[in-house]
């Protein structure tokens, strides 16, 4: 990610925390924040890095159903390295994976990248699960769900049909040019790794891994002095993080706070404490793995990547690329 994208990302969230600030009154803001049990925080993070070892399992079994093994501790940092990049826009530039195993291992990006994007598929099937268990109690966003797992059936369809998937890659054949060949090895690769018991059965994970952010932020509401219960703390929490990813907002930054301290009030919180819940939760889980990321990435990338690859420009942290 280049220095002036990632510049303009935190620009806009110090520009939405700072509108949130001054929707509660900085003044009870800071006397709420002041109140948290900050060992709270700590659990949050374990709960959060425990969701992302659960994920980086999910993303280790399609790495290998696409026919890609990278010896575990390659594929930790690619993982791990991936998590700087959950800030841009519906988590897309986490494709930047796929570089990072062409730089070490030389697999190509028409294999990586179906992976991501199927990774990327099992996290809104798993928060659309998740969402579904407030929908049965409360009645909230069912049009959005709805249409999202309509849009997944398609994508599905699209893939496994032989006359769909012809047709499709017969138009970007006469309008893409050099890209339909990729577009072809790509389609070879969806059809080998999307399987509904696969995509089912990761989804299940996923959904676990999902869940420790929720759990998350059901114990930053207790860490508050307030009390909602796991499922509703589930539904908030995962609603607001489909909600962010589908906006193409740059890590959902503004939407998801703000659904998370709607809902929050809607159910009985005064607007401190829910937007110092919401601020505390989104660094736990976000910022948090966008940190955890580049650390991860800047720490190890001489000796996980090639010294002659080090020097391509491959869309990443340190030069200007997604």
């Amino acid at each position: 990610m280049s220095n002036k994208k990632l510049a303009l990302i935190i620009a806009l969230a110090i520009g939405v925390y700072i509108l949130m600030g001054i929707y509660a009154d900085f003044n009870q803001l800071v006397q709420v924040v002041r109140g948290f049990e900050w060992r709270c925080l700590v659990v949050l993070l374990a709960l959060t890095t425990t969701g992302y070892l659960l994920r980086y399992l999910k993303w280790d079994i399609f790495l290998k159903k696409a026919g890609v093994s990278l010896p575990a501790k390659q594929n930790i940092f690619v993982f791990f390295s991936g998590l700087s990049m959950i800030v841009t826009p519906g988590k897309i530039g986490e494709i930047w994976k796929g570089w990072l195993i062409r730089d070490i291992s030389g697999d190509s990006l028409n294999t990586t990248v179906p992976v991501v994007i199927l990774d990327r598929i099992t996290d809104i099937l798993s928060l659309i699960l998740l969402s579904a268990v407030g929908i049965l109690s409360y009645r909230e966003g069912v049009p959005l769900l709805v249409l999202l797992l309509m849009l997944i059936v398609g994508f599905y369809v699209a893939i496994q049909s032989s006359s769909i998937s012809e047709r499709l890659l017969g138009v970007l054949e006469r309008h893409a040019g050099k890209y339909a060949t990729d577009a072809r090895a790509m389609h070879t690769t969806f059809e080998q790794i999307m399987k509904p018991g696969l995509l089912l059965g990761l989804s299940a994970l996923n959904a676990l891994a999902w869940f420790c952010e929720c759990l998350g932020l059901y114990v930053v509401i207790i860490g508050f002095h307030e009390y909602l219960s796991i499922t509703l703390s589930t539904f908030i929490f995962s609603f607001a993080s489909l909600a962010g990813g589908v906006s193409m907002i740059p890590g959902g930054i503004g939407l998801a706070e703000a659904t998370i301290t709607g809902f929050l009030q809607v159910y009985g919180l005064d607007a401190a404490s829910a937007i110092g819940i919401a601020l505390v939760v989104r660094f736990g889980t976000l910022w948090y793995g966008v940190i955890l990321g580049s650390a991860v990435y800047l720490a190890f990338r001489r000796r996980m990547i090639p010294s002659h690859n080090l020097k391509k420009e491959s869309p990443g942290i340190t030069n200007g690329g997604i």
